[in-house]
């Protein structure tokens, strides 16, 4: 299974380049990031931030959610920064949340979807490392972050859901699972980052549903799942690999694959409200 995590920053900082702010704070936070100075530009980004001019600014809150992302992929800085991957999400839900006010903000938010991609697909591993390692909460909590920005991932919908379930929060599991399902078929297309995750929640939404072991869960929620459901989901799960990038990848190869990155974007163990 191929992966898009760790674009190179030459690409990202050359889009920068192309599509700076005329703002003369705001252009110099985007040649901090072009030299590579993230901390300092985390610094000014968040100052601007709480200056009122530039409460809602899209700019302030693409280059925090961009530099923070930097730091966090840098080992020497993590006792430093230990937010640093959770700030990034959370100021790329903020640039969502003021995406159209003011209506300004529309155009940076389209400019910071590649961005935006590089840390959805990250932050899809980490929680796949949690979940292989049994902390399905942190896994679910991970997942809960990335639809706070990109709310029509259906795939991460679902597999937030799934996760959800297994740690044994199972109603707000099944509103995840059953709000994904009611927009999968077979003309939804997954991103590439998300290919993998729809494929896999499909197989374990079958399994929940054939165990039978929630079924007093869902009826609560006016949804009796049949073998009709099983079927469907394992159709729509065949259907959906032709958007994967590369072959499948099992469990235990995926560990391997995902060790430098846990260490990498190693994190505090708080799951704070990022509101």
């Amino acid at each position: 299974m191929k992966r898009i995590t760790f674009l190179s920053f030459l690409i990202l900082a050359g889009f920068l380049l192309k599509a700076q702010p005329k703002d003369k704070k705001l252009s110099k936070i985007t040649f901090l990031i072009v030299d590579g100075k993230f901390e300092d530009a985390a610094f000014k980004a968040q100052k601007l931030i709480e200056d009122s001019e530039y409460r809602k600014n899209g700019w302030a809150y693409y280059y925090l959610a961009q530099s923070h992302y930097e730091i966090a992929k840098k080992p020497e800085l993590q006792e430093d920064y230990p937010k640093a991957l959770k700030n990034s999400l959370k100021a790329a839900y903020k640039l969502t949340k003021y995406k159209d006010k003011p209506a300004e903000n529309q155009e940076v938010y389209e400019e910071a979807q590649q961005f935006f991609h590089v840390l959805k697909d990250s932050v899809i591993i980490v929680s796949e490392i949690y979940y292989d390692n049994d902390q399905y909460r942190k896994a679910a909590y991970y997942l809960s972050k990335i639809v706070k920005f990109d709310p029509d991932d259906y795939a991460v919908w679902l597999m937030k859901g799934i996760y959800e379930i297994k740690s044994k929060n199972v109603g707000e599991g099944i509103k995840s699972i059953l709000f994904a399902m009611d927009s999968l078929d077979e003309n939804y297309v997954p991103d590439p980052e998300s290919a993998q995750t729809l494929v896999d929640a499909l197989g374990d939404f079958a399994l929940i549903i054939k165990s039978g072991e929630y079924d007093r869960y869902f009826a609560s929620y006016k949804y009796e799942p049949t073998q009709a459901d099983i079927d469907n989901a394992l159709i729509l799960q065949e259907e959906m690999k032709k958007y994967l990038i590369g072959d499948e990848i099992d469990v235990e190869e995926r560990k391997k694959e995902s060790e430098t990155i846990f260490k990498t974007f190693r994190s505090d163990d708080d799951e704070e409200d990022d509101e």
